[in-house]
């Protein structure tokens, strides 16, 4: 059976990690055929002693190590192992990962049944995701596998467990080595991505648990390295918009100005926003059902706030009005009144506010901000 899926793992010492990890990832890859190319950024003796002792089994058919006698940093030790890979889909693998079962294989049927999405991650702790006390990975996985086949779209995914497929790669090449060692190449890759026409998601019923940022808080400058790559990101890209937008009427399911509000606001989390709503909710309807019920995916930038049905317009305000760590950008206002009050009210959150009736007054946030995704 032919390869479908290259798994690149970047080692760099810390056994202790990489070890439980590979160990890991033997038991769950058992119903993908895979090889798993290991990329070793210039370890220490004992550790590529361990790492050319590594030899396939299940269904990781093939076992290749590149070596790096030097710590070449995350992207160009990643490109290696992409520029090694040939399968339909690449994987890359940080080393402080645990595996589920079935892990792989049901990231690739979401990307298989949607060929738009390009860039894939799946369920993890590292969105908020985690057992409840005293159930194991794979029992909560197996609680998962109602949501199989099921994907959330984002606006970026990120590096820690990344799906490409081929075409991506083929299209926009591996990840960018203008930054310095780590931080920011992963949502430098998906914005490439995404201005190539494919889309990023997290496959709601695969589950990898990530140790996060284990190795790299061990690193000396981790914050100087984190802040010049992310002004580096913000230069090429532009900064992440924030949008308000409150309405007073909960939004009735299955209709078509449903529909139609909620593929407004996709289009504005596609262009590097997040959109915060505001409104009351309809019958209890939860906001993934709410997207399901007009047949669209729910997307994971866009949050909600959900308002009583009373007061709903004086809790949007005093919510959008006390918001002061992030501010908002643009807040946009379902009636004019409404609006001509939060423009009164703009020396304290200092956002423009624009009526509904007028939303071509944002484009100019997108022109300045983000200049590369104005076709988006």
């Amino acid at each position: 059976m032919d390869i479908v899926c290259d798994l690149v793992l970047l080692s760099w010492n810390h056994l202790e990690e990489t070890q439980p990890c590979l160990e890991s990832l033997f038991r769950c890859t058992t119903a993908t055929p895979s090889r798993l190319i290991i990329v070793d950024n210039g370890s220490e003796p004992p550790v590529r002693e361990f790492l050319r002792s590594v030899r396939p089994r299940n269904m990781i058919r093939e076992v290749v190590l590149l070596q790096n006698e030097q710590n070449e940093g995350f992207p160009r030790g990643m490109n290696r192992g992409i520029q090694a890979s040939r399968a339909p889909y690449v994987c890359l693998l940080n080393n402080d990962l645990l595996f589920t079962s079935k892990w792989l294989i049901k990231l690739i049927e979401v990307a298989e049944a949607h060929p738009e999405l390009g860039v894939l991650n799946p369920e993890s702790s590292t969105f908020g995701n985690v057992p409840p006390p005293g159930m194991s990975l794979d029992e909560y996985a197996e609680c998962l596998e109602r949501r199989r086949g099921a994907y959330v779209e984002v606006g970026m995914c990120i590096g820690f467990c990344l799906l490409i497929r081929r075409e991506v790669i083929a299209r926009i090449g591996g990840l960018t080595e203008e930054v310095e060692r780590i931080f920011f190449e992963d949502e430098d890759y998906c914005m490439r991505a995404q201005a190539a026409g494919f889309r990023c998601a997290v496959a709601q019923g695969s589950y990898v648990h990530h140790a996060e940022h284990k190795t790299v808080s061990r690193m000396g400058e981790r914050e100087a390295i984190f802040s010049r790559n992310q002004r580096w990101c913000h230069e090429k890209w532009g900064k992440w918009l924030r949008i308000a937008y409150p309405r007073l009427q909960p939004p009735v399911p299955s209709t078509e100005e449903t529909r139609q509000w909620l593929e407004q606001l996709i289009r504005w989390a596609r262009r590097r926003a997040h959109v915060y709503v505001y409104c009351p909710r309809a019958d209890g309807v939860t906001k993934d059902a709410l997207f399901h019920s007009v047949g669209l995916v729910p997307h994971a930038d866009i949050h909600w706030s959900w308002l009583p049905a009373r007061g709903s317009a004086w809790v949007a305000t005093w919510r959008i009005v006390k918001r002061q760590k992030k501010r908002f950008d643009a807040i946009v206002i379902p009636e004019e009144r409404w609006a001509a009050g939060l423009k009164l009210l703009r020396p304290v959150h200092r956002a423009p506010v624009t009526p509904i009736s007028r939303l071509e007054a944002l484009e100019p946030l997108w022109q300045t901000r983000h200049p590369s995704l104005l076709s988006s």
